[in-house]
């Protein structure tokens, strides 16, 4: 981004942040409504939509903040319905060892991207980086629908 500087970064990341605090209001308030797989779904296409937006309008500040504010919100979509039914599903005796694997798994996995990112943009551009991530945020959605056994009510299609 042209109009930031590098000690600016940190705008970045809260507005992904104030997305995320929205996105958990928003389900506490109408999360009970909908099965965690429809909110998981949503939350994922709507990712990968702000993934695609950001993929064209990344070089606009106030564009890009908005739309990594709503890239906040539906992961938040896809996190909290997630984390609910890890909990629920997961036996009490267990739960010390699930939860002490997922953050293990966690701090990996965000370790990985970081060197990921950097070496793609360079070799790919940060356009192409964007919309990969969008590809793959709609793949782990469908594999995640799938595996839910769930199927799209005709109404909603």
């Amino acid at each position: 981004m042209p109009e930031i500087k590098s000690s600016q970064f940190g705008f970045l990341l809260a507005a992904g942040g104030v997305g995320m605090a929205c996105g958990a209001a928003i389900i506490g308030y109408f999360g009970q409504r909908l099965p965690h797989a429809r909110l998981g779904l949503y939350g994922s296409l709507g990712m990968s939509a702000a993934l695609v937006g950001l993929a064209f309008f990344y070089h606009t500040l106030w564009v890009s903040l908005l739309l990594i504010t709503l890239l906040g919100g539906f992961a938040a979509l896809v996190g909290i319905p997630m984390q609910t039914t890890i909990q629920q599903e997961t036996p009490e005796a267990m739960r010390g060892k699930v939860f002490g694997l997922q953050n293990n798994a966690i701090n990996i996995a965000l370790s990985l991207p970081l060197v990921l990112a950097g070496v793609s943009e360079t070799l790919f551009g940060l356009r192409a980086v964007f919309l990969a991530l969008a590809a793959l945020t709609i793949a782990g959605a469908t594999l995640t629908w799938y595996i839910s056994g769930t199927r799209i009510p005709k109404s909603d299609r």
